[in-house]
């Protein structure tokens, strides 16, 4: 004997079914843009950037590839450097795992996406480095911001220059959180912040250096914050003259810093015990 199902039953079976497909469709159609990207440190929110200092100079481009963590290959042929940040390394011959991992996610995050590309408002200034490389801040075209990716993970350090220190803070805000979260390279001691007396076994290393003020001093027409009393053997940080009118017009008393702890990073170079010569206001975080 043939069971006969009402119609209506069956109306009401398709459609308690229905909204379940519906929803496991709309998943898998999601667009990768919407979606989190997965790292080490979980699911990487969609960072932004904030670029009204800065011209867009290319509206749209794909990214075919990355080489080393901070360098981008376009399909318009552009080689582009990522600006403002350094991905750490080891060495020369082995540059380690960091620079792998920034490699790995700089690739999730930006190969096969449409890019845009904002450089300073000075054309010839800031544009491109010694091997004609592009210096660019670059943001997918969903808004995600490939440096901040990178600091968010930990990946890298800020690294402004004086024709490329625009979104200074906004980076400096993620690295301050990656920090205090311990990720990527702020989880192995040999990238911890240092004091001014750690200083010198790091000479010819780009480093962050974070100590109180003892004294100010100018001399020779450079000016000089010595971290302690002896300023021929301890830690300094040295600003040429013509560098001076930077920090005036970013609001910086270097006078006042006396007994301010600041937070300074560079290249550190041994002058009369290790130095870090400062040549912009974005290489000084003022902390009190």
């Amino acid at each position: 004997m043939i069971t006969r199902i009402p119609v209506i039953a069956i109306l009401c079976i398709v459609l308690l079914a229905f909204p379940a497909r519906a929803q496991d469709d709309a998943a898998q159609n999601e667009p990768e843009s919407q979606q989190t990207v997965p790292s080490e440190t979980g699911p990487m929110p969609l960072v932004h950037g904030d670029f009204r200092d800065m011209v867009m100079t290319t509206s749209k481009a794909r990214v075919m590839d990355v080489n080393d963590g901070v360098t981008l290959n376009l399909d318009n042929g552009t080689k582009v450097r990522l600006t403002g940040v350094w991905v750490p390394w080891d060495s020369g011959d082995d540059p380690g795992d960091n620079v792998k991992k920034a490699n790995v996610l700089l690739k999730k995050v930006a190969v096969g996406h449409f890019v845009r590309l904002y450089q300073t408002k000075k054309e010839d200034d800031g544009r491109t480095n010694r091997m004609g490389e592009t210096l660019a801040q670059v943001e997918r075209d969903d808004g995600m911001w490939l440096q901040g990716a990178l600091l968010y993970s930990g990946l890298a350090f800020v690294m402004t220059s004086p024709s490329n220190a625009d979104v200074s803070q906004r980076m400096y805000d993620l690295e301050i959180d990656a920090r205090k979260r311990k990720v990527g390279v702020w989880a192995d001691p040999r990238w911890a912040v240092l004091n001014p007396g750690q200083a010198a076994a790091f000479v010819n290393e780009y480093r962050i250096v974070e100590g109180k003020v003892f004294s100010t001093a100018m001399r020779n027409n450079t000016f000089y914050i010595n971290f302690d009393r002896n300023w021929q053997t301890d830690f300094t940080v040295s600003i040429a003259s013509d560098r001076r009118i930077a920090f005036a017009r970013a609001g910086m008393n270097m006078q006042g810093l006396n007994g301010k702890t600041i937070r300074v990073r560079g290249w550190i170079r041994d002058y009369n015990g290790p130095m870090i010569e400062v040549t912009h206001p974005q290489q000084i975080e003022v902390l009190d």
